[in-house]
């Protein structure tokens, strides 16, 4: 493995996407690059392309959105498995786009840097990529069979929360089950391992929320979200605490907090956990040795 670059990652994502131009962007194509990140996507592709057969119906094949989709080594995989895919790579950073264009062309799929109406349009290369910032909400609604969200690392900069304001983050009655959430503590105290004040937590639930809800825009009704998050242990062996916490910051939360529901855009159909070397991705931002152990999981969930 690869030394990683040393630089304060926080100092770094407060700039927001940019920050894939420069430190950011080159550190995490470093990682990206070595053998357990691409063992990684073959299998997230091979996950997402086996799942999409199941539900497959009529002649026409999918179109895949790659939501942050960095420097394409989940879309290549996307295009080799699923030849008949459309498929749309969204990113804020010009130089993460550059990068999955000269690596797309180069395994020979046809791919254009392109504008968000072409992009989407039925006709054009099987791989489209789009520089956007991330979340955006003008883009086309409803079009998406699925969409791949994988070790997600959006991070907003200051100039970017009246977006976040206008599309969910003072969502009344999400804010009163996130001020909950985050005020809560675990039953059992070996399973407390919340670090943040309960303000930073509740920003951290609201702002997930804002991406999910953007996710869910793009797809088709019944659409599929497939979300690939780093991972100590399936989602199921999760303490009862941390999994209404994912599944509010994800939109799929079913179960009312103290008699508060939230917005419910998506349901959790499926979860499967690898061990993986990824983690390490985690550590080198946290320095905690838990953080060495682990891997990463693939969550399935369907829209509503």
């Amino acid at each position: 493995m690869k030394k990683p670059l040393q630089f304060d990652f926080n100092r770094a994502l407060n700039r927001g996407h940019v920050s894939y131009n420069a430190s950011i962007g080159k550190w995490w194509e470093n990682q990206a690059a070595d053998s357990s990140h691409q063992r990684a996507y073959r299998f997230v592709a091979e996950y997402i392309r086996d799942r999409m057969k199941r539900k497959s119906s009529g002649t026409t094949g999918p179109l895949i959105v790659d939501y942050a989709c960095g420097g394409g080594y989940v879309l290549m995989q996307l295009a080799k498995m699923m030849p008949t895919a459309r498929i749309v790579g969204l990113d804020g950073s010009h130089k993460m786009l550059a990068l999955a264009q000269q690596r797309l062309e180069q395994s020979g799929v046809s791919c254009a840097i392109l504008p968000t109406d072409q992009a989407f349009a039925s006709n054009g290369p099987r791989v489209r990529l789009v520089e956007t910032r991330l979340p955006n909400f003008k883009l086309p609604k409803g079009k998406a069979d699925a969409v791949a969200f994988v070790f997600p690392n959006i991070a907003p900069g200051p100039k970017d929360q009246p977006v976040y304001d206008r599309h969910g983050y003072k969502h009344r009655a999400d804010t009163i089950v996130a001020k909950m959430l985050a005020r809560f503590r675990e039953m059992d105290p070996e399973d407390e391992v919340v670090k943040d004040d309960p303000d930073t937590l509740f920003d951290g639930y609201m702002s997930e929320r804002v991406l999910a809800r953007n996710i869910h825009g793009l797809l088709k009704p019944g659409g599929m979200w497939f979300k690939v998050d780093y991972a100590n242990a399936l989602r199921s062996e999760l303490s009862e605490l941390s999994q209404w916490r994912c599944l509010f910051s994800e939109c799929a939360l079913e179960a009312p907090i103290k008699e508060k529901n939230s917005e419910l855009l998506f349901k959790l159909r499926d979860n499967v956990f690898r061990t993986s070397k990824v983690i390490f991705d985690v550590y080198h931002q946290t320095k905690d040795p838990s953080d060495k152990e682990g891997g990463y999981f693939i969550t399935l969930f369907e829209g509503v």
